[in-house]
């Protein structure tokens, strides 16, 4: 009976144990998640300003040319 207890007594602490560390991944994983959501959207906005930047550029070398066939 005594190691009957002292079995049951490992068992659940390892339970507890796992647990513990299934929850604290899980934590883990959710940060993650959430960081890479927030990058994601960040990235997304740095693409929107490199096409509205491209689009400045090109019009800003588009009017050098025509000031430069004007003279």
């Amino acid at each position: 009976m005594h190691w009957g207890l002292v079995d049951a007594a490992v068992i659940i602490v390892t339970l507890v144990l796992f647990a513990a560390l299934a929850a604290g991944l899980w934590r883990k994983a959710r940060t993650v998640r959430a960081t890479a959501k927030e990058l994601s959207e960040r990235v997304s906005g740095l693409s929107a300003q490199t096409a509205a930047l491209s689009a400045r550029l090109d019009s800003a070398e588009v009017m050098a040319r025509l000031s430069d066939r004007a003279d």
